[in-house]
């Protein structure tokens, strides 16, 4: 399926949707990258999209309320919870404001496959820079159990077949308490399946929470050939706040990002944040607006 040519095509209209710039092809027609806001000269073009567990407060109780909203705070787009029938109307507005679906999150299990409906789904996403998350669960494997990896790796090979040469990708999502909680899971298995639209995420937080014998920098340098995005909040001990909140050093992590040349989409993770969400989406995106600028200099 995936010929020499069709994988050189394709890995270079991911690189050019991760920087931004113009040129998607979808369903035949040419259709531009949504550009995020312009970073400070010199400093990486990560696009800074939002997940939706950052927009749940009583502010933006619609789709439609949701886009906007990122649209007027100058995010690349969302990340969305695949569930339900909300999918057409989350891309209908996202091509209105000329945003992006960086990222579909959803949870299959080893003993039970992929959803039932992701097939459907898929097909609405060709040709976007989407990343179909799979946080993967098992009840029969322990978490990072390598015992499972045969399970994993056909369902996998299974998205990744549903996805083809044209996008969307496939990325492990790590998570804590779950078979794939680890990026060291997603980086196994990327190179167990070989294929360059599988990879996976790396969260922060979750890596925090579940920990990592590597030091950060080694860990992100050896996952890089299989990262397909990274997701970061402030870190306030265990809890997620705002990017502008917290003890955690979110800016000298974003350094080590750069250091060890990652060029993919970043994320905001807001899940459990109270409060309305215009709030605190537009403290975290000036905050990031100052880390970048920090970082060209």
């Amino acid at each position: 399926m995936f010929s020499h040519q069709s994988r050189r095509d394709w890995l270079k209209t991911v690189v050019v949707s991760a920087a931004g710039a113009a040129g998607l092809a979808r369903a035949g027609t040419a259709q531009e990258a949504a550009a995020p806001a312009p970073a400070p000269q010199g400093a990486p073009p990560w696009p800074f999209y939002a997940m939706d567990t950052g927009l749940r407060g009583p502010d933006v109780p619609t789709v439609e309320a949701r886009v906007g909203l990122l649209k007027e705070l100058g995010y690349a787009g969302i990340e969305y919870t695949l569930g339900g029938r909300q999918l057409p109307q989350v891309l209908e507005q996202l091509d209105k404001h000329a945003l992006q679906l960086w990222g579909v999150y959803t949870t299959p299990s080893l003993e039970g496959g992929l959803a039932a409906d992701l097939e459907e789904s898929v097909k609405l996403m060709k040709g976007r820079p989407t990343r179909i998350e799979l946080c993967i669960n098992s009840k029969e494997f322990k978490p990072s159990d390598p015992a499972g990896d045969a399970k994993a790796a056909d369902l996998l090979k299974r998205a990744s077949d549903m996805a083809g040469d044209t996008g969307p990708v496939v990325s492990v999502y790590p998570h804590r308490g779950s078979w794939t909680e680890r990026v060291e899971d997603g980086m196994r298995l990327g190179a167990q399946v070989n294929r360059p639209n599988v990879g996976t995420n790396f969260n922060l937080v979750h890596w925090k929470w579940v920990g990592s014998a590597k030091p950060l920098e080694a860990l992100l340098a050896e996952a890089l050939p299989h990262l397909k995005a990274v997701t970061i909040n402030g870190l306030a001990g265990d809890k997620i706040v705002p990017l502008d909140e917290g003890d955690y050093d979110v800016a000298g992590f974003v350094a080590v990002l750069k250091k060890v040349g990652y060029r993919g989409p970043v994320g905001f993770q807001g899940y459990g944040i109270k409060g309305p969400s215009q709030e605190f989406l537009k403290r975290t995106m000036e905050k990031w607006r100052e880390i970048l600028a920090k970082l060209s200099t």
